[in-house]
């Protein structure tokens, strides 16, 4: 397959082309991904698909659910942010403007020897499971 069809293919499967006639299918198709729901300016909600550049609490309690709730019961990481990429990075750069690192006290993890022992004991989400999987396929070909 090459590019102009394998770009076809995709394009078929990205939110923003998925036909709006019948919300159902593509919601179906960001469930079984989450991290499609995730866009550059943009982030799908998976409960009733409308389009948000952060999931509030508000929202997300009109769904009665807290962001816990909604990361745990469609497989996203509990660190994950509820916005869309943009949105992200900017709070991202502020942080590294204000120099916000610097004024955190102390790091759990360094502090406490015995969260450092238990690292690994944590559940894996679908997402990091879907992360894993495209990164041994990407491997295995020698590319992405």
């Amino acid at each position: 397959m090459d590019r102009a069809e394998w770009s076809l293919v995709s394009a078929m499967f990205e939110p923003s082309a998925a036909p709006r006639s019948r919300p159902g299918d593509w919601l179906a198709i960001l469930r079984r991904d989450p991290r499609r729901a995730v866009e550059e300016e943009r982030i799908v909600c998976l409960i009733c698909g409308a389009r948000f550049r952060q999931l509030t609490n508000t929202h997300l309690r009109g769904h009665a659910l807290s962001a816990l709730e909604y990361k745990r019961r469609f497989g996203y990481n509990r660190g994950r942010p509820l916005m869309c990429r943009a949105l992200c990075r900017l709070y991202a750069e502020r942080a590294v403007r204000t120099g916000l690192a610097s004024r955190i006290r102390s790091r759990p993890i360094v502090a406490d020897p015995e969260l450092r022992r238990r690292g690994g004991m944590r559940p894996v989400t679908l997402e990091e499971l879907l992360t894993r999987r495209d990164a041994r396929r990407a491997a295995g070909r020698g590319g992405p």
